[in-house]
């Protein structure tokens, strides 16, 4: 009783604390804040170089950025109480100091923007693949009677116009799934694709980065095919929601899926209005009055990079509030992780390369067997008709991604994943499960 005591004590000083170091912190940054504006307005004022100015305002907006979200990641990985949520929430998180650190080198070495631009795309596929799996973890293990079963309860949809006039809407169910699965992984795909493109185009002086109406470059096709892939996975992340707000009510999708979308949707079409004003000069270049190089597509990638450092900033906190670590604080932390644990289960990327690796296993499947359905129309021998990937799924897991294997490439079994920190149990039959985490999640579902 007394180390009860002892511990909500404990709690409630560290609340406390964390307020305090909350409201010092907002102090700090309206002082820097008033700072930087006098600052900027003293250097433009004795004619210092714009491309500098916004060089060191970015980096300010940079330094306010990062600190915030590392605190954010040590406050989820102090109380990491259900691993397999919370991985995927610490690689959205860190979208924030990837994509400010990134866009603040490439406004210092214009000369290698298309490296940082790219790596910083890559990571955007990357956070779009993490919001999907954290919905549909949270939907398959903590929600009864499981992801499939879910969403085949629920009423037939149709596409939105005007998709609905060249696509027909799949079943619910399996078919619903695996369109939203493989939506978000072609992103997955498609992109690290293109920047290898990117690469080999600006190596042989033929990507003309910022060109967008120039036919004669590689960069208006290479950003028309990342726009499309990048549209339609979000788009499936649309459906998913569509289909699964009520389950996912708990866990408030609504407003990370918006801090998701306004960073990753919405930083592209700004670069392209950027772009645009430029070239219709809207915006006027005069590397006299800025005294530098720039041409007018290097001056709106610049205009680019500098407003993405400005909102990392304000991302930053958008994404406390949307993905806050006392979401979790209800639950038992398991005893036999460590920080080092958890930190190395943050680092783990093998549920992103087996599920790769099953989209292409899946697709050359189907186009395989596409290709001998036509040339089965001049033979007359028709290929005999795909295995129901709801079978297959069912043999491995019952989940909806790929299973863990050990160090010699082999499958694990649900018992030796059961002994694996933040996997736990999977009881599949029951109407209880286990998160891995120390709790036992029952009848949580909102029905469907």
């Amino acid at each position: 009783m007394v180390q009860r005591e002892d511990g909500d004590q404990r709690a409630v000083m560290s609340g406390l604390f964390r307020k305090v170091l909350k409201t010092v912190w907002v102090l700090i940054n309206i002082v820097v804040l008033i700072a930087l504006a006098l600052s900027a307005w003293d250097m433009h004022r004795n004619r210092r170089a714009a491309h500098f100015i916004a060089w060191f305002v970015a980096g300010v907006f940079v330094l306010l950025a990062v600190p915030i979200t590392f605190y954010e990641v040590a406050q989820h990985l102090e109380n990491y109480r259900m691993p397999r949520l919370q991985r995927h929430v610490i690689r959205i998180l860190f979208m924030v100091p990837i994509y400010a650190v990134d866009c603040w080198l490439a406004l210092r070495f214009k000369d290698g923007t298309i490296y940082f631009d790219t790596i910083r795309e890559c990571y955007e596929a990357y956070v779009i693949y993490n919001f999907y799996a954290y919905c549909t973890v949270y939907l398959q293990e903590f929600c009864n009677p499981g992801l499939e079963q879910i969403i085949a309860r629920k009423p037939p949809a149709r596409h939105i116009w005007p998709i609905s006039a060249f696509l027909d809407f799949p079943r619910m169910g399996e078919p619903f799934l695996r369109l939203c699965r493989h939506g978000v992984i072609n992103y997955v795909v498609v992109r690290p694709l293109t920047t290898a493109l990117a690469f080999v185009s600006e190596a042989n002086g033929v990507y003309g980065d910022g060109q967008i109406l120039n036919p004669l470059v590689a960069y208006p096709y290479l950003a028309l095919l990342n726009n499309v892939s990048q549209a339609w996975a979000m788009y499936c992340l649309i459906l998913l929601y569509r289909a699964t707000h009520e389950e996912l009510a708990p866990i408030r999708p609504f407003y990370k899926f918006c801090t998701v979308k306004a960073v990753v949707f919405l930083s592209f079409w700004q670069g392209q209005t950027l772009l645009f004003m430029v070239k219709m000069q809207w915006i006027k270049v005069s590397q006299r009055e800025t005294k530098t190089d720039y041409d007018a597509a290097e001056v709106a990638t610049a205009m680019q990079e500098f407003l993405i450092c400005v909102e990392m900033f304000f991302a930053a906190i958008a994404h406390s509030y949307a993905f806050p670590p006392s979401e979790y604080f209800g639950a038992q932390i398991p005893k036999e992780r460590r920080m080092i644990d958890n930190i190395a289960d943050m680092f783990d990327l093998r549920d992103v390369y087996h599920d790769v690796v099953n989209y292409g296993e899946s697709n050359q499947e189907r186009l395989s067997h596409r290709w001998m359905s036509f040339v089965g129309l001049f033979t007359g021998k028709q290929p005999p008709p795909l295995a129901s990937p709801s079978t297959k799924v069912r043999g491995q897991q019952e989940s909806e991604f790929a299973r863990l294997v050990d160090s010699s490439g082999r499958p694990m079994s649900d018992v030796e994943m059961s002994r694996i920190p933040g996997i736990g149990s999977l009881n599949n039959g029951g109407s209880e499960r286990s998160a891995g985490d120390g709790r036992v999640y029952g009848e949580r579902s909102g029905g469907g």
